[in-house]
């Protein structure tokens, strides 16, 4: 069996977000429809751990851009495909500290009815808007690997 080395972890971490910040956007929309508790739950462990994976992939970024810095398409995207990921990883953010001060504020008040439509909107806005950074930057991302721009 050979030896199989992974240098750079970026690019295994990376899809990790993408998937749950996007799974979770459209587990927002139906929470935003709904507004029961379980919908909420399930938008809230999608984004926590997705909000987690974009820290991830933040994190691991600057290691691969040493091993990669001074190729000519990543010197063109790098700046930008890191901005959106931050972007995505405080939207992730604050996405999951809403769902978390709704979910305490509802256990405290043990409300049983649909959660307030502003929050589930809030929600909603913030998780499309988090989806969208890092459904750019993984574009971003996979463009610096595979050369093609479009």
């Amino acid at each position: 069996m050979p030896n199989v080395e992974i240098p750079y972890w970026h690019p295994v971490i990376v899809h990790f977000p993408i998937a749950l910040l996007i799974f979770g956007a459209g587990m927002a929309a139906v929470y935003a429809v709904v507004g029961r508790a379980f919908w909420r739950g399930v938008t809230l462990l999608a984004f926590a751990a997705g909000t987690l994976g974009a820290w991830a992939a933040v994190w691991t970024g600057e290691a691969i851009y040493e091993g990669v810095e001074g190729t000519p398409i990543v010197e063109a995207l790098v700046e930008t495909h890191e901005e959106f990921g931050e972007w995505a990883l405080w939207l992730g953010v604050a996405t999951t500290l809403v769902l978390v001060g709704v979910t305490v504020w509802a256990r405290h008040t043990k409300r049983d009815a649909a959660d307030p439509v502003a929050v589930r909107l809030i929600v909603l806005a913030l998780a499309l808007a988090a989806a969208g950074l890092v459904a750019r930057a993984g574009h971003l991302g996979g463009t610096m690997v595979w050369g093609v721009a479009g």
